[in-house]
């Protein structure tokens, strides 16, 4: 057992157990960086470049300020040059490929690495993300929050430099009130200081207490005592916060241990450069991900971490070379290049921030499509009703005041033309009320089902669908009742999206098997009687014709394959803005042999929409400067107001129509 726990004081024992910490250190910087998916081994990488980083700084403390300050202005340099090489790819890439709508929070996520706050821009300061810059930089909130931790460390090292003994104390007291807060609260905090900290300390005490006791030549047996206690904790209680300070400690003195008794400058040269490789590495790692996941269209969930391993290197040598280059000339000022580096990458990120992309770089082939996609953006909430009938519903009121005389109900169809029904209220003036609920649709006597990972109940459609019939028999001024739905979704039309929306099941009330195979008549019996309910209440009832399918489009993929660096995109879709009359017949064969059935038999009118998009042998999804269809199925608001003079004509019916039962009823 003595042979065990003696440990050889000598070049060779230090220069392995430098080979194992590094090993470590590229271990952490590699969970860090792409994460694995769980919070325990994020934690673990967290801690390990915390104590790592926090014994480096507590050891350039000791040789003096001037060596701190070279060796602070290099690790600047390193990363500030990384960060600029980062967004200089981002911006030639992008400009080519990326949609202007997707640069939103690229200018504040580079503000923010610029200034090393991006820790307290994701607690204090969240920002809605892009579309393919989602979370680009977010991983930068690590170095963030070392170089917070050294700067506490500074102070501290400074304010009790001639009192060892304080020092120790205070540090203690800092790293246990740390380590008390982070087992209380496990959340956002962990990103900043107070929840950090105690690890970046315990990093740097070591090498505080070496001046004061007799803790170097004990150091390698204390480092290992701890880590394998701390593994032994883990293996009896799980991942804790007391086993994770155990290990955290333990690497703390093995790292001292490890560390030259003699100072050359030609190793300090060399970890540097191995420290500024790994940085590098950890820099590009994500951008590149991002970059990957962006590029593949069909296949946008899966990620090929193999692909990324050469570019990944290829582009942190790059990076690396070019911070060498300014480190090592000699006779420049280090504080003014990473002053000058700084300010360039702030430049870079107010550009971005304040010119969204540039919309006017686009060709004019894509702004049709990007047009469509920012007004897709606008908010087009509906107050709530408070009071009455419809309380608790969002209901839209367009046209002139006074009691409604029509009611437009539908799903996101419905939402997507309002703008349509709006204007057709006004020019009509007609008083118009205008009830939608997503994914829900507009019929009685069906319970719907959806997958587990929509946000969405079945139960809140269905009773969202009760109420609106219920409410009907209260609304004496209403009537006509025209439904808008999107058909084609309810019926299991497959290839009626490019990209096909996940499925909802649907069934009738009376709790009997939900058989996929009869959706479509389970569909036909739920209009039929809901439209024979309204006939009872003595209504008028219009169905809107969906409008024709177009199965090969979506004004994204559009806009993207107009752009120049369309041939970068893998698994880029066959993509086309029209559609030949006869297949969109086809696809639209099941809603219109339902509702053409119950219009010959007079139960409903049927509105035919496809005027506005279709000839006599073609439908287009584009019709003017902006597209009229946003995906294969949803219009875009030049498209709905399109439709204006087709729901014009239907909301006139209003005024011509008497409801015979109400008028005996008063």
């Amino acid at each position: 057992m003595s042979d065990v726990l003696v440990f050889k004081d000598t070049e060779a024992a230090r220069s392995e157990l430098r080979q194992f910490l590094l090993a470590l250190g590229c271990l952490a910087f590699v969970f860090a960086a792409v994460g694995t998916g769980t919070n325990g081994a994020d934690a673990f990488a967290k801690d390990i470049i915390l104590v790592f980083c926090g014994g480096w700084c507590a050891n350039q403390l000791i040789r003096g300020p001037e060596v701190f300050k070279s060796q602070v202005i290099c690790v600047l340099q390193a990363y500030l040059i990384g960060i600029l090489c980062c967004s200089v790819l981002l911006f030639v890439v992008g400009w080519m490929i990326f949609l202007p709508g997707e640069y939103t929070n690229l200018g504040h996520s580079l503000l923010l690495a610029a200034t090393f706050s991006t820790n307290l821009g994701l607690v204090f300061f969240p920002v809605d993300t892009g579309m393919r810059f989602d979370g680009l930089f977010d991983h930068l909130w690590l170095p963030a929050l070392i170089g917070q931790c050294c700067v506490i460390l500074s102070l501290l090292y400074w304010l009790f430099a001639k009192n060892s003994t304080r020092m120790v104390a205070a540090m203690i007291l800092l790293a246990g009130a740390s380590l008390m807060f982070s087992v209380m609260d496990r959340g956002p905090a962990q990103l900043l200081p107070i929840g950090g900290l105690w690890a970046f300390l315990f990093g740097a005490m070591p090498f505080i207490l070496r001046n004061r006791f007799r803790v170097l030549e004990y150091a390698t047996l204390i480092g290992v005592i701890n880590s394998v206690a701390g593994v032994v904790v883990i293996s009896a209680a799980g991942d804790t916060m007391f086993a994770r300070a155990l290990i955290a400690f333990g690497i703390a003195f093995l790292y001292l241990s490890s560390r030259p008794r003699t100072s050359r400058q030609e190793m300090t040269d060399m970890r540097r450069r191995w420290f500024g490789m790994m940085l590098h590495t950890f820099l590009w790692a994500v951008p590149l991900a991002q970059l990957t996941a962006a590029l593949s269209i069909s296949e946008q969930t899966k990620l090929d971490y193999v692909l990324l391993i050469i570019p990944c290197l290829l582009f942190s040598i790059f990076s690396w070379a070019i911070w060498q280059h300014f480190e090592q000339r000699i006779g420049s000022n280090q504080f003014v290049i990473r002053a000058i580096v700084s300010a360039v990458l702030f430049i870079n990120g107010m550009i971005g921030l304040s010119t969204q992309g540039l919309q006017i770089r686009f060709p004019d082939s894509a702004q049709a499509y990007i047009h469509a996609l920012d007004s897709d953006n606008t908010n087009y909430g509906c107050p709530m009703m408070t009071e009455g009938p419809l309380a608790g519903l969002e209901v839209c009121k367009f046209g002139p005041d006074g009691p409604p005389k029509a009611l437009i109900w539908g799903d996101h169809q419905l939402r997507a033309i309002r703008t349509g029904y709006a204007e057709a209220a006004r020019r009509a003036q007609i008083s118009t009320i205008l009830i939608s609920q997503p994914n829900c649709i507009p019929l009685d006597g069906l319970q719907s089902r959806f997958s587990a990972l929509s946000p969405l109940s079945g139960r809140d459609c269905d009773q969202h669908s009760a109420q609106v019939l219920q409410a009907l028999g209260h609304l004496k001024s209403i009537r006509q009742v025209t439904l808008v739905a999107d058909w084609a979704y309810y019926l299991g039309i497959r290839n009626a999206e490019l990209f096909r929306p996940t499925p909802v099941r649907l069934g009738p009330m009376d709790g009997s098997p939900i058989d996929l195979a009869r959706q479509s008549n389970y569909v036909t019996d739920a209009a039929t009687g809901t439209l024979q309910a309204m006939a009872n209440l003595g209504l008028r009832v219009s169905i809107l014709r969906q409008v024709p399918a177009q199965p090969r489009f979506d004004a994204e993929m559009a806009a993207r394959s107009s752009l120049p660096g369309v041939g970068l995109y893998f698994g880029m879709p066959s993509l086309s803005n029209s559609v030949s009359i006869e297949e969109a017949s086809d696809l639209n064969a099941k809603a219109d042999d339902l509702f053409t059935r119950l219009a010959a038999i007079g139960q409903m009118t049927y509105v035919n929409s496809w005027g506005a998009f279709c000839t006599s042998n073609r439908c287009d999804a584009r019709g003017g400067l902006s597209s009229d269809y946003i995906t294969s199925t949803r219009l875009s608001p030049s498209g709905a107001l399109a439709l204006t003079p087709i729901l014009e004509a239907d909301l006139k019916r209003a005024l011509t129509h008497v409801p015979y039962k109400r008028a005996l009823d008063s």
